[in-house]
């Protein structure tokens, strides 16, 4: 025994060795979404409001269990707590305390906080239910609210493969205000297929994305979609098609008339 011991511990030592470089592994290939082999479906878009969902200086008539979602939201560019984000945004939604239009902006940025965490599969569910209640945001609210909700739907849906949708919320942003070339990358950059999304054949390559930029920076950047209406354009929009599917989504063509979003002038 005394002779085979040291052997055995010689033997330990050396298994231990070689599974030692195994532990930090697991959480660097791929832990932040970056880098790998399996880096297209484990990017992660950063969707934020690109338009003030609450105004800094005055927040108007909106309730204020409502205007503290919206911060909230906001604030989830600078804070990245993406899974805090979506844990609360879910409460909001939920509760049986908060009113329709509460729950509708709770519900889209809960969808974005999914998606930033790369849950696609998820945020595609919940995308998909917040345009069921998107006739309830509230007016102040609507533009950026639906901006957010099909820049969502435009990630999710290419990321799950679901065409339609995804043509579908192109267009919707093309219709409330723009389309910038970022959200687009956003999209095919979790594609796991290229052919769901036309733009991502003959998106011009680049290092950098700004979707995680201030409010209001996407509207500037609607004059410079040169590139995508000849991407899949003929194919997308649909005149007649709703921001939202359902039957009695009201306000839910501020590009038209510009009725229901006061705020677009």
């Amino acid at each position: 025994m005394r002779r085979t011991l040291p052997a055995a511990v010689a033997a330990f030592a050396a298994a231990l060795a070689l599974t030692g470089g195994c532990g930090d592994g697991g959480s660097g290939a791929g832990g932040a979404g970056e880098a790998g082999p399996g880096a297209p479906l484990r990017a992660r878009p950063v969707i934020t409001p690109d338009e003030e969902l609450v105004p800094e200086e005055d927040s108007g008539d909106l309730p204020e269990a409502t205007v503290q979602v919206g911060l909230d939201c906001q604030r989830m560019g600078q804070s990245r707590d993406f899974a805090g984000t979506a844990e609360r945004m879910g409460r909001a939604a939920s509760s049986g305390d908060s009113s329709p239009e509460t729950k509708a902006i709770a519900k889209v940025c809960g969808a974005a906080a999914k998606a930033n965490q790369g849950l696609m599969g998820e945020a595609y569910h919940d995308a998909l239910q917040a345009e069921q209640q998107s006739s309830d945001l509230h007016p102040q609210m609507l533009r950026p609210g639906l901006r957010m909700l099909n820049h969502t739907l435009l990630v999710a849906a290419t990321a799950e493969g679901d065409r339609a949708t995804a043509l579908r919320a192109r267009a919707a942003l093309e219709r409330l205000g723009g389309l910038p070339p970022e959200f687009l990358r956003d999209a095919c950059s979790v594609a796991a297929d290229p052919a769901t999304l036309p733009d991502c054949a003959t998106l011009p390559p680049t290092g950098t994305r700004s979707s995680s930029s201030s409010p209001s920076s996407a509207p500037s950047s609607s004059s410079s979609n040169g590139p995508e209406p000849g991407t899949g354009g003929p194919s997308a929009p649909s005149p007649e098609e709703p921001v939202q599917p359902p039957g009695d989504g009201g306000p839910t063509q501020p590009d038209t008339d510009h009725g229901p979003a006061p705020d677009e002038s």
